[in-house]
């Protein structure tokens, strides 16, 4: 369970944060590019890296060591869904596809980065 600690702390961080009307960072924007996409990416690199290092360390028995990523990433992208879904309750709000695909891209590196540390010494 130790191992799970940080994960769901990290989900119930993003959870609070988009439930705040106005968030706590700043958004400047770049023509077709906002410094939003690139907070998105880090969140989800990181929650994603939590959730790959999660499985790493447990080692759940009924999954074989190579699903442990894919169902790591897929949990990570799920989240980010609700996350974007979530935030279309909470006032001057809203979700975006392009939110969406950045905490999917940032989901997968987080994963990538982990693996890429462990196949060898794990694997």
């Amino acid at each position: 369970m130790k191992y799970w600690v940080p994960p769901l702390l990290y989900m119930a961080l993003i959870f609070v944060v988009s439930s705040l009307e106005q968030p706590p960072l700043p958004m400047p924007e770049f023509e077709w590019l906002t410094i939003d996409k690139l907070y998105h990416f880090i969140e989800y690199a990181i929650l994603g890296g939590l959730l790959a290092l999660a499985f790493v360390k447990a080692k759940p028995a009924v999954m074989p060591s190579k699903l442990i990523w894919l169902v790591a990433a897929v949990l990570s992208i799920l989240y980010g869904a609700s996350d974007e879904w979530h935030q279309t309750f909470v006032p001057g709000r809203f979700a975006t596809i392009a939110d969406w695909m950045a905490d999917v891209i940032g989901s997968i590196a987080g994963v990538l980065a982990v693996y890429l540390y462990y196949r060898k010494k794990v694997f």
